[in-house]
């Protein structure tokens, strides 16, 4: 049961991950796509945003890596 139990929570990882990498990087191209048609600057807003949601993702995974191997940690004392 606990090789079961594993095995779920490394697939719950992988798709956080999947999530958490994808989200704010779709999201920062829209509003960049958005503002640039919103004030027709050519893809300066897209540029900029899409480095922050490039940023943004990979803090994200930073964050979650960190948490998740403390609780590894924790959970082997």
């Amino acid at each position: 049961m606990k090789k079961k139990t594993n095995i779920l929570a490394a697939f719950s990882l992988i798709s956080q991950i999947g999530i958490m990498m994808a989200l704010p990087i779709i999201f920062c191209i829209i509003i960049g796509h958005f503002i640039d048609s919103k004030f027709n600057t050519g893809a300066l807003f897209l540029i900029i945003f899409s480095i922050l949601g490039i940023g943004a993702a990979f803090r994200n995974l930073f964050v979650l890596t960190t948490k998740t191997f403390k609780n590894g940690d924790k959970r082997k004392d």
